[in-house]
């Protein structure tokens, strides 16, 4: 099978790339259109002349919505990249004025939402600014094309996002420690190992592909422990934890911050899991941006902080 034509550059209209950048992103010429401040039609025309352009349909009817060809996802990465490259070339590096109206979207698990988020708000209080947060909790398969397209700007977790294209900067080591309620009966201020997989636990639902890094550890020991109770997220934990003999684990700042506002106290405990790395990850199109570099500055300065 032929490689589709390319079109020379001089042959082609710029402003026809920030159409197709638009339509990648919201899947709709309506919303396209309002987008960029152009007339329906005038962006139904651009797309026209984009699949002339490029050969390819580009956009096809799916139910409600438009879904992009192979074709226009694969230009969807380097598009971006290139616009997001002229517009830093057009601006100086420290031009991000965050007193301006700006979202940006942003995928945390509810390890990242309990403690990052808080911090992240009162510096913007403290700086003015004019910033709004979008969050969007486990973006999901879709994630790798979610953030090429843009609508998903970073990323915060343990599971690394694998790919080339991705960046990833590591902000935080999590260890582990075990969370039981204040008034436990037979719990003291540590737990043997033995102690602690001789009570009943409530654990993590692990992630789709992914172990549950203790089971994990637990099993190379050749050791396991009886689960009473699963949930898919830690914020849960401390309110089951706070009314029953469970224990569960967690990462120890936020089982700091659950000990602020619940009857519940981290043991220390030699449990057979090391720290686990938590990371800081986005797309290399948004690498050149000054807004995003101000994010992601921000974000590793509080995370120094936790």
């Amino acid at each position: 099978m032929s490689a589709p034509p390319v079109p020379r550059l001089r042959a082609v209209d710029l402003n026809l790339l920030t159409v197709l950048d638009a339509l990648l992103v919201e899947r709709s010429v309506t919303r396209a259109a309002d987008r960029l401040g152009m007339t329906q039609p005038a962006v139904s025309n651009a797309l026209t002349r984009l699949r002339l352009l490029f050969d390819d349909e580009l956009f096809v009817r799916h139910g409600k919505a438009m879904a992009p060809t192979p074709r226009a996802l694969s230009l969807a990465g380097p598009i971006r990249k290139a616009l997001e490259l002229i517009q830093a070339s057009l601006a100086h590096a420290d031009a991000f004025d965050c007193t301006a109206n700006r979202t940006f979207t942003l995928g945390l698990q509810d390890i990242g939402e309990a403690i990052l988020l808080p911090r992240f708000l009162q510096r913007l209080e403290q700086l003015g600014a004019g910033i709004r947060l979008d969050i969007r909790r486990e973006p999901g398969a879709a994630l790798h094309d979610e953030m090429r397209l843009g609508k998903v700007e970073l990323v915060l977790d343990y599971v690394v996002i694998s790919g080339e294209e991705f960046r990833r900067k590591r902000v935080l080591d999590l260890t582990m420690v075990p969370l039981v309620r204040r008034d436990h009966p037979v719990v003291g201020e540590s737990l043997t190992l033995d102690e602690f997989l001789g009570l009943e636990h409530l654990i993590l639902e692990p992630r789709e592909g992914q172990t549950n890094p203790s089971e994990q550890a637990l099993a190379v020991l050749g050791r396991s422990r009886h689960v009473r109770m699963q949930v898919p997220h830690f914020l849960s934990m401390p309110l089951l934890v706070s009314r029953s003999n469970l224990v569960c684990t967690m990462p120890l700042p936020l089982a700091r911050l659950c000990e602020q506002h619940f009857p519940v106290r981290a043991v220390s405990c030699p449990l057979p899991v090391g720290p686990i790395p938590f990371f800081m990850m986005w797309h290399a199109h948004q690498d050149a941006d000054p807004a995003h570099q101000w994010l992601r500055q921000t974000i590793v300065e509080l995370c120094g902080l936790i």
